[in-house]
C-alpha cells in the first residue's frame, strides 16, 4: 500500500506498549493481594491485554486489503523472514537465559535446558509463531474476504464471537464453580469444538473489517469495552479472592478481552483517521516496533533485577520506571540493531 495508513501507527504504539506493559505489571497481580500495589498491577495489567488482539487486526488490515498484492514470492519471504526472527530471537534468549545467567549467578550448565530454550523459545516469541500460520493462510482468506462477500464475512465474525468468544468464556466461568460447568465444557470442547471460524483467524478477519467499514453504533462499542475492561479488572479480584487464578479473564479469548480491543480499535480510528501525524514519535516507534517487541523482555528482566538489587519493590515505582527504560532502551537498540546490514532485512 503507498499511502500510510496513520491511525494503524497509533494502534501499533498502543499494542506495542500494551505488550510491554503486560510483561511489567503482571508480576504485581500475583503479590500481595488487595494491597494498593496488587490493584495498580491489577489494573494496568487488564487495561494493556489488547495488546496482541491489536496487532493481529492491524496485519489483518494491511495484509487483506484489495490493494495488497499477496504472491507466492512475498508469501515465501515473509515465513522466512520470521522463521529467521524466530531461530536468531529464540538464540539468543538461550544464551542470555541459560549460559550467561547461570555463569553470572554460579550455577551449573544444563545443555539439555539449554537445547529447549531454544527449540520452545522465549514465552513473547509464541506470537512470531502465530504469524508464520497467519501468514500461511493469507493467501485463502483473500479469496473471499473482499468487499462482495461482506455479508458473509459478517457472518463469519458472528459465528466467531459466539464460538470463540461468549460460549467459552461463559463455560470457563461456569466450569470454575460448579461441576455443571466443567461437564458442559467438556462437551463443548470435545464434541463441539468449532475452530473453522474463530482462534486468532477472528481478530485478523475483524481488523480488515473494522478497517474498511464504520461502525454505526459506537456509543454502544465503547460501552461494551468499557464493561469488557471492568470484568477483566474486577473479575480477576473475584477470581483471586475465591480460586487463587489472577489469570483467568486475561485470555486473548474471553469476550471481555475482546470487546475492549474491538472498542480501542474503532475510537482509535475515529479520532485518528485523517490526521496526518507522521512528523510526531508516533512513526519512530511504530517502525521499530517489531524489534521492541523482540527485545522487550530481556530489557524490562534486567532492569528489575537492577532495581531489586537495591531493594526496590514498590509497585508505584517499579512499574513506571521499568516500563519506561524498556521502552527508551528497547527501542535504542532497535533502532542500532536496524542500520546493521542483513539483520535489518531478517531480526527486526
Amino acid at each position: 500500500m503507498n499511502k500510510r495508513v496513520y491511525y494503524l501507527d497509533v494502534l501499533r504504539v498502543i499494542a506495542c506498549f500494551s505488550v510491554i506493559m503486560i510483561h511489567v505489571s503482571a508480576r504485581y497481580v500475583t503479590k500481595d493481594f488487595g494491597t494498593s500495589g496488587f490493584w495498580l498491577g491489577n489494573v494496568l495489567d487488564s487495561i494493556s491485554r489488547a495488546g496482541v488482539p491489536l496487532f493481529l487486526m492491524i496485519s489483518g488490515s494491511l495484509l487483506l486489503d484489495d490493494k495488497y498484492s499477496f504472491e507466492k514470492e512475498k508469501v515465501k519471504k515473509r515465513v522466512i523472514k520470521m522463521i529467521i526472527f524466530f531461530i536468531f530471537w529464540s538464540l539468543l534468549y538461550a544464551i542470555l537465559y541459560q549460559l550467561i545467567d547461570p555463569i553470572i549467578y554460579h550455577k551449573a550448565f544444563s545443555l539439555s535446558s539449554f537445547v529447549k530454550a531454544f527449540i520452545k523459545g522465549n514465552t513473547h516469541l509464541w506470537y512470531i509463531q502465530l504469524m508464520v500460520g497467519i501468514y500461511l493462510i493469507t493467501p485463502l482468506l483473500k479469496i473471499w474476504v473482499c468487499d462482495k462477500n461482506k455479508k458473509y464475512v459478517e457472518y463469519f465474525l458472528v459465528l466467531a464471537i459466539i464460538f470463540t468468544f461468549i460460549i467459552p468464556t461463559m463455560l470457563y466461568i461456569l466450569g470454575k464453580y460448579s461441576y455443571i460447568g466443567i461437564f458442559l465444557n467438556d462437551i463443548y470442547v470435545d464434541k463441539f469444538n468449532f475452530t473453522y471460524a474463530g482462534l486468532y483467524t477472528t481478530y485478523f478477519v475483524l481488523g480488515w473489517y473494522l478497517h474498511n467499514y464504520e461502525i454505526n453504533h459506537k456509543k454502544l462499542i465503547y460501552l461494551l469495552g468499557i464493561i469488557g475492561l471492568l470484568i477483566s479488572i474486577f473479575g480477576t479480584f473475584v477470581f483471586l479472592s475465591t480460586l487463587d487464578e489472577p489469570d483467568a479473564l486475561y485470555y486473548n479469548f474471553t469476550i471481555n478481552v475482546f470487546m475492549y480491543s474491538v472498542m480501542i480499535f474503532v475510537f482509535i480510528k475515529s479520532k485518528f483517521v485523517n490526521k496526518n501525524i507522521k512528523d510526531h514519535f508516533i512513526k519512530p516507534i511504530a517502525d521499530h516496533s517489531l524489534g521492541i517487541y523482540a527485545v522487550h523482555m530481556f530489557v524490562s528482566i534486567y532492569v528489575y533485577r537492577i532495581l531489586s538489587s537495591f531493594s526496590i519493590d514498590n509497585a508505584f515505582i517499579c512499574i513506571p520506571v521499568v516500563f519506561l527504560a524498556t521502552i527508551s532502551i528497547s527501542y535504542i537498540i532497535a533502532y542500532i540493531l536496524k542500520k546493521i546490514p542483513v539483520l535489518n532485512k531478517y531480526v527486526i
